[in-house]
């Protein structure tokens, strides 16, 4: 019962509602579609938060998605030992650097009074959320080894069933609880991201890692020059 809940009913349902919120959200309240900066509410944790977040996290959803496109290519690079460990080492690198970055990123909220009345539920729960998918994420890579082939010959084969819509719960069914609740909630953030800020997501916000600082003019003359 808790099988088909997390691999069947939940899948379909987060995928509904990122698709039809997001399309209905875009079409309807295109204003709301990108986060509203914060900076000016406090800056510093949002600079060593945000930062490895973003350095942290991106590189790992690609890591995530690039298996399910081009499996058999992925299947001959990790046929190497030595490329295997790389790549073990260089994801848990990642995670470690994500996870730091979504716990200053979530410090930073609790600690500000001033950000606090900016900040509304669907902000706390995302936060959370990633906080949780962030740290599942991190142990499986440090305690369940292999996770790349794991991924690979047995979440790449789900994921694929799910999108032809013939769930195969098999495939992760006798897994432990830690990668059944990662799975869960990955489905719940793609089911609540279209109702939160993190709906920018989707326009693919890779641009402003290199983006210029931008200059701020303020009252009496003073200028400051600050980098989001």
């Amino acid at each position: 019962m808790l099988n088909t809940l997390i691999f069947v009913a939940l899948p379909y349902v987060a995928l509904a509602l990122l698709f039809g919120v997001s399309i209905s959200r875009y079409l309807t309240n295109r204003l709301t579609w990108s986060a509203y900066s914060t900076e000016l509410l406090e800056r510093n944790l949002l600079y060593w938060g945000s930062n490895p977040w973003h350095y942290g996290i991106i590189p790992l959803l690609f890591a995530h998605l690039i298996p399910v496109i081009f499996a058999t290519a992925v299947a001959l690079l990790l046929g190497n030992q030595a490329t295997l460990l790389i790549l073990e080492g260089i994801a848990l690198g990642l995670g470690l650097l994500a996870l730091l970055g979504i716990l200053l990123l979530l410090l930073r909220r609790v600690n500000s009074s001033i950000l606090k009345r900016a900040t509304y539920f669907s902000d706390w729960l995302i936060l959370i959320l990633l906080l949780v998918q962030t740290g599942t994420g991190v142990y499986m890579s440090a305690f369940l080894r292999w996770g790349s082939l794991w991924y690979l010959h047995a979440a790449v084969p789900y994921f694929r069933s799910i999108w032809y819509c013939n769930p195969q719960v098999e495939y992760l069914a006798d897994f432990p609880p830690v990668v059944k609740l990662h799975v869960a909630c990955a489905m719940v953030i793609l089911a609540v991201l279209p109702f939160t800020k993190l709906v920018h997501l989707l326009y693919l916000p890779i641009d402003f890692l290199k983006d210029a600082p931008i200059l701020y003019r303020w009252r009496g003359g003073r200028v400051a020059k600050r980098e989001f």
